[in-house]
Parts: C-alpha cells; sequence; structure tokens
C-alpha cells in the first residue's frame, strides 16, 4: 500500500471548510491546520500550529492554503516558496478538468462541480471555486480566486491576486489586471486594469484597490 503523505492546511476559517470534502484522502492524511489566530479543534482537525517556525520537521509535511483572500493567500505563498516546502493541489472529484492541454500551477484549488476547459493555464495557488466555469483559453495569475457559479468565457486573462465574485460574468477575450476585484454579480465586458474595484452590470469603477 502507498505511504500516504500527511498534509497540514493553512488557515482554518471560512474556506478551509470547503476545500476539505474535495482532498483526495487516498493520496493524503489530514493532520490539522496552521492557523495564526486560532486554537483548538476546527471540523474536527485540530489547530497544530500558529506559525511555520513551531513545525519541527516541516519537510515531512505537504501543505495546502486554505484562505480564500488573494493577497493573504500570495503572503503564504511566498513564505511556502521561501522555506521550499510543498505545495499539492486539491482538485474535486467532481470537477471537470479538460485533458488537452490544462497546464496547472502547484497549491491550485478546483472545486465542487467546476469546470476548466481546454487551453487554458492556471498559475501557483488560484482558487477555482464551487461551479465556477473557465472556458477555453484562459490565463488565470496567482493566488487569484475565482468564486462561486463565476463564468470566465473564452481568452479572457486574470492577473495575480485579483479575485472575480460569486456569479460575475466575464466576456472572452478581455483582460482583467492585477489585485482588482470584481463584484458578485458583476457583468465584465470591457478590459478591467489593475488595483480597482468594479461592480454592476456593466462594471463601473467603485474605487481604487490600494493597500493602505
Amino acid at each position: 500500500m502507498r505511504k500516504k503523505n500527511k498534509i497540514v492546511v493553512i488557515g482554518a476559517g471560512g474556506f478551509s471548510k470547503a476545500i476539505l470534502d474535495s482532498i483526495d484522502y487516498t493520496m493524503y492524511d489530514l493532520i490539522g491546520f496552521l492557523d495564526t489566530y486560532k486554537k483548538g479543534i476546527h471540523q474536527g482537525y485540530p489547530i497544530l500550529f500558529n506559525t511555520f517556525d513551531e513545525i519541527k520537521k516541516p519537510n515531512e509535511y505537504v501543505y495546502f492554503i486554505g484562505v480564500g483572500e488573494p493577497k493573504i493567500r500570495w503572503w503564504f505563498y511566498n513564505e511556502l516558496k521561501r522555506r521550499g516546502l510543498e505545495l499539492i493541489n486539491v482538485i474535486d472529484k467532481t470537477a471537470i478538468v479538460s485533458s488537452h492541454n490544462v497546464i496547472l500551477g502547484q497549491g491550485v484549488y478546483i472545486g465542487k462541480m467546476c469546470i476548466v476547459n481546454s487551453d487554458t493555464k492556471i498559475h501557483d495557488a488560484v482558487v477555482i471555486n464551487t461551479r465556477a466555469l473557465i472556458e477555453h483559453g484562459n490565463i488565470i495569475g496567482c493566488c487569484s480566486n475565482i468564486s462561486t457559479n463565476a463564468v470566465l468565457n473564452g481568452d479572457v486573462q486574470v492577473g495575480v491576486r485579483t479575485f472575480a465574485g460569486s456569479c460575475s460574468v466575464i466576456n472572452g477575450q478581455l483582460t482583467i489586471g492585477n489585485d482588482s476585484v470584481i463584484g458578485s454579480g458583476s457583468v465584465v465586458i470591457r478590459d478591467i486594469p489593475d488595483n480597482v474595484v468594479v461592480a454592476g452590470s456593466p462594471t463601473r469603477l467603485i474605487r481604487e484597490n490600494h493597500d493602505e
């Protein structure tokens, strides 16, 4: 029998609940969570660590980032890479991922009943959440989050650390910038620049999205 890899999930919040059903427990043994602020039990598993430095033998485990917010994912992603630790992909068994030229990075989540069509590249630590549709020819940048029931039509390019809200629709052949937010239910009919929050049908600028 193949030995299972021991997995630590980073983050013990709402998004981490969603991924637990999608982990392949024939390959991985979930030992618990790392969470900066919490202790105790989460979804029946222990919160074992508050920091990476508390993990005595970090290379004995593989890791998955169970935090949905793109900029926080980005921080954890870079910390894992800096420490040389292994990120795994979590792909739900109900997801449909084309067998034709789909490229997945590391630490990718593809949730329940998602569809990822051909000629698509999904970079490291991207979230494709429940029932999202990623059409052909998409490129999705590192740590971006495509939320529940969102639709990205053909040949869309999404930058890094960008969030597409639930039920948003992005028309084909558009470019979405880095560090931007598309509000839930929005319809995107033109390119979106970096560092903005947009919403509506069609989308309009709500505000800039710079860190404080």
